[in-house]
């Protein structure tokens, strides 16, 4: 029915069809999140139960196995490094700041424990790694930051 409907064989009511719409739209955002948490479990970027915290709202903290350039600074540097959620005013106010400039480096900073909450630690880090911290603090403090990103494009 659906492709008789597309193929204008069928005609639908301007409503049906807006039914129809949202329909597909649901289908779609529904199969590309789990896209991303099969993603996110295939790369090491969230456990399972990280996973379900953060799909039920509840996830204040996040661990994330990092690798450093430098073995030798890797010894005395944690890993994995654990992000913790911002109070409720500062992810707030880091919400506006990523929707102005899309700018992540701040919110992996703030996510960071204090002892090592600092630009040096992120140089010290691969690529790779920090592309982990930052989708585990972006998920911490703007769950759904894809959509805001997106928003952002289209309405450009």
């Amino acid at each position: 029915m659906i492709m008789m409907v597309k193929n204008n064989q069928r005609q639908l009511s301007p409503k049906a069809l807006h039914k129809l719409g949202e329909a597909e739209q649901e289908v779609v955002d529904r199969k590309r999140g789990a896209e991303r948490v099969v993603e996110a479990l295939l790369n090491d970027e969230l456990s399972a139960v990280d996973l379900v915290k953060q799909a039920t709202g509840k996830t204040t903290s996040a661990k994330v196995s990092v690798n450093y350039k430098d073995r030798r600074i890797g010894k005395s540097l944690p890993n994995p490094v654990t992000l913790f959620k911002p109070s409720e005013d500062i992810c707030a106010k880091l919400r506006k700041l990523f929707t102005e400039t899309l700018d992540t480096r701040v919110i992996v900073l703030t996510c960071l424990p204090k002892d090592i909450q600092t630009e040096a630690f992120l140089g010290y880090i691969t690529i790779e790694s920090f592309t982990k911290l930052t989708n585990a603090a972006l998920h911490l403090v703007i769950p759904n930051w894809r959509t805001l990103v997106a928003q952002g494009l289209s309405e450009d």
